[in-house]
């Protein structure tokens, strides 16, 4: 007994003395912790890795902002869950936990949302300005059947004698206009832009094959993406203005990042859309020769690099837009807009042959990114999207992104969308017409405008705005918007909840998270997913949340059914043993089993010591520490 009591007071004391390795600079540790609701991009494998090597690992990953000793490079989200280790598992070391990079604590992207303004802020706005696109594309869409029944292409509506065209309305019992706070307001012009130009690529602006979009870029270490996305702008409302047939300008982002004379700003810090818009439309942008890009120094280099210092030859103005037709206008006449999203961590693994992106409603937070809409395509529902990570992400740095992603994207509020356009000091001549449609028709006579509730689904009615003209039975008699052929994840729609509009789930998506709700479930032989675990050992459902360090383990965020979810008061993880949960030592290890080892105050840093990169080169630790802020 008196034995026993020694080792254990030894072991205490050994503990209080545990020296762990320095903690590389730019990172925060928090020892015999982790986060489980993180977002894993890659686990290191090879021998021998330190946190020095992990850390460099990290910062060469793209939007990897934090690591485990494990090896697991991760995305965590900007408000991490903790929990503490198993310290009764022989296999946790003293040293064990996770590194989070203090570039995760402020924005992943380098975008800034004003104060009041968070995802759910976002989302909601984006509901509002969906209501109008729903109408318009609602609208047009009716309107284009009964054209299309009559031999009429609908994009040649505007060629149509007014009497005609306005015939066709009626037939589609479609109001010319409409104003509605429920279904939808829409204008006459905004109804014929959509018909005549349903489908809209800058790339191939109005299938002539024109580009006015630069090449793709990549902003490497830093929150630069406003800085990115608004010279990405800059440069299609040039090649726009110039009726460019490929566009080969080539602005400075590195100056307006660093060296404006405005809002200068270091490789860490970020800031708004229409602030880094302001600095273009009052001091024009220098050329990429004169200030190339670099992420490697915190302040930038705002040296001259090849004189003379060159600018457009125009003027630049900038609008914030409220209105997605006008938004769309925009888009055809000056190539581009800028726009933002709250990122989750199921985005960073979006690729060109899924289906355009819309969060899973289950991911976790990451940060917010501005990017470059360069198209549109009603047909599909999904906006074009330029991205700043490379040419080797997404589809060769571009995406599509759903109009119902669910992340506030094009929302039409404050700084959301910001238009730029370019006037020549020496315009052409003869500029070439507006791609915007013929004048209206005339608005007499207009169809009786749809009234929701009157068991008709027709006018601009949406099942979205109009559930009871609009929805769907399912096998329950309910009205449903499921089998409208919209996969509208703003209405909590996925290939969980509705495979009729969304797809199939697949049968293992590999994230790392077993969701039943998905149809996940555990492995055996070659069925099942391994993300569950194996249904001959370890596995989700089986009621114990497995706690190994090698091997299958579970966390709140990969087995909410054996641990708990992430968000829940109390969850197997969080260092409390709780009988109102019914843990004990055989189904919750790292909260209820007895060690000798203190666990972790969950969620506080360890004080560790911290130094360089371990060879005294400042320089390259604060390189490390700000790669990848990515936005």
């Amino acid at each position: 007994m008196l034995l026993a009591a020694s080792l254990i007071a030894l072991a205490v004391v050994a503990q209080a003395q545990v020296s762990c390795p320095a903690v590389p600079t730019g990172y925060t540790f928090y020892r015999l912790q982790d986060t489980p609701s993180a977002f894993v991009i890659r686990t290191v494998t090879a021998a021998g890795t330190t946190p020095a090597t992990l850390a460099a690992a990290c910062d060469k990953t793209a939007v990897c902002n934090a690591f485990s000793t494990n090896g697991a490079l991760k995305i965590v989200p900007s408000a991490p869950v903790f929990e503490v280790l198993d310290v009764a598992d022989a296999a946790v070391k003293d040293c064990d936990g996770v590194y989070i990079a203090d570039r995760a604590k402020t924005s992943l992207s380098g975008l800034l949302m004003r104060d009041g303004v968070n995802a759910d802020v976002l989302r909601a706005r984006e509901k509002t300005a969906l209501k109008n696109l729903r109408a318009v594309t609602a609208a047009a869409k009716r309107v284009a059947a009964k054209l299309s029944a009559k031999g009429v292409d609908p994009k040649k509506a505007a060629q149509l004698p007014p009497a005609q065209l306005t015939a066709a309305f009626t037939e589609a019992q479609v109001p010319l206009s409409q104003t509605s706070d429920q279904l939808g307001s829409y204008t006459t012009s905004n109804v014929m832009a959509a018909l005549t130009y349903p489908v809209w690529d800058s790339r191939a602006a109005d299938g002539t094959g024109a580009n006015v979009i630069s090449p793709v870029k990549d902003q490497g270490g830093c929150g630069s993406c406003v800085s990115f996305t608004a010279v990405a702008v800059a440069e299609a409302a040039v090649a726009s203005a110039l009726k460019q047939s490929s566009n080969s300008n080539d602005y400075a982002e590195e100056w307006l990042h660093f060296c404006n004379p405005l809002a200068k700003k270091r490789c860490d810090w970020g800031w708004y859309a229409d602030q880094a818009a302001q600095v273009i439309t009052t001091y024009n942008l220098p050329t990429e020769r004169n200030y190339p890009y670099t992420d490697a120094l915190l302040y930038g280099n705002c040296n001259l690099v090849a004189s003379p210092e060159v600018r457009t030859p125009g003027k630049f103005t900038s609008t914030n837009l409220i209105d997605i037709s006008l938004a769309k206008d925009m888009i055809r006449t000056n190539g581009a807009l800028m726009s933002s999203f709250a990122v989750y961590n199921d985005f960073f693994s979006w690729g060109p042959t899924k289906a355009p992106y819309a969060w899973d409603g289950r991911s976790g937070l990451a940060g917010y990114h501005e990017v470059t809409v360069v198209g549109y395509n009603d047909t599909g529902s999904f906006w074009l999207v330029k991205n700043s990570w490379g040419t080797g992400w997404g589809d060769k740095g571009y995406f599509r992104m759903s109009y119902f992603a669910n992340v506030g994207f094009m929302n039409a509020a404050e700084d959301s969308i910001v238009a730029l356009t370019w006037t020549s000091n020496n315009p052409l001549p003869s500029p070439s017409p507006s791609p915007s449609p013929s004048p209206s028709p005339s608005p007499t006579p207009d169809p009786v405008a749809a009234v929701c509730g009157d068991n008709v689904c027709n006018g601009a009615e949406t099942c979205a705005t109009c559930l009871n003209d609009c929805g769907v039975r399912n096998a329950a008699g309910q009205l449903t918007c499921c089998g409208d052929g919209t996969c509208d994840a703003t209405g909590g729609e996925s290939c969980g909840t509705c495979a009729a509009d969304c797809g199939a789930c697949p049968t293992c998506n590999n994230n790392g998270v077993c969701e039943p709700e998905l149809g996940e479930k555990c492995s055996s032989g070659s069925t099942g997913c391994s993300d569950c675990g194996s249904c001959t050992g370890a596995f989700c459902g089986d009621g114990k949340c497995t706690s190994a360090r090698k091997g299958y383990t579970e966390s709140c965020g990969t087995c909410a059914k054996d641990c708990g979810g992430c968000n829940d008061p109390l969850f197997c993880g969080d260092g409390i043993c709780s009988s109102s949960r019914g843990e004990t030592p055989g189904n919750c290890s790292r909260d209820c089993n007895k060690s000798p080892r203190k666990k972790a105050n969950r969620g506080v840093a360890e004080a560790a010591k911290t130094t360089g990169n371990g060879n005294g080169n400042k320089k390259a630790s604060m390189r490390r520490a700000l790669q990848h802020v990515r936005g």
